[in-house]
């Protein structure tokens, strides 16, 4: 859901927090130690209101929520950069991949290679996706 709202919130040139300030969306997005792109579950009726906004389907949405085991506080978060900026599905959309926020992975499932991991910290400072970008490709 995290990598989703980012890559919403950078289509439209603003931050995640001006996305949901400007649609009344009810979404913290401090509560987790990497921002928004961890996300805790979405309430029901935020995920509703997210569906309307962006005319999906509710369950797609839910498909996508951050197992709430998987939201717990981390120094850092695992990622494939080879998988994160050429998404095979579509190259002009870079995605943070659902399976990299367990807490328990530590090799892309795709290439076999182990985890690359950036601080929690450094993704919390990331105003949207454009910008975690940016960063994860200085490193």
């Amino acid at each position: 859901m995290g990598s989703w709202l980012g890559r919403v919130a950078a289509r439209y040139r603003m931050s995640v927090r001006q996305l949901c300030d400007e649609y009344g969306l009810e979404l913290n997005v401090d509560t987790s130690s990497a921002g928004w792109l961890v996300r805790p579950l979405v309430p029901d009726s935020t995920v509703s209101q997210l569906a309307r906004l962006a005319r999906l389907d509710e369950g797609r949405l839910h498909e996508i929520q951050t197992p709430t085991v998987w939201a717990a506080s981390r120094r850092a978060q695992g990622y494939c950069a080879r998988c994160l900026f050429v998404n095979p599905v579509d190259v002009t959309a870079p995605r943070w991949k659902r399976e990299w926020l367990d807490p328990q992975a530590t090799s892309c499932d795709v290439h076999g290679t182990p985890l690359s991991f950036i601080a929690s910290s450094t993704l919390r400072s990331c105003r949207n996706f454009d910008q975690t970008l940016k960063v994860v490709g200085r490193l």
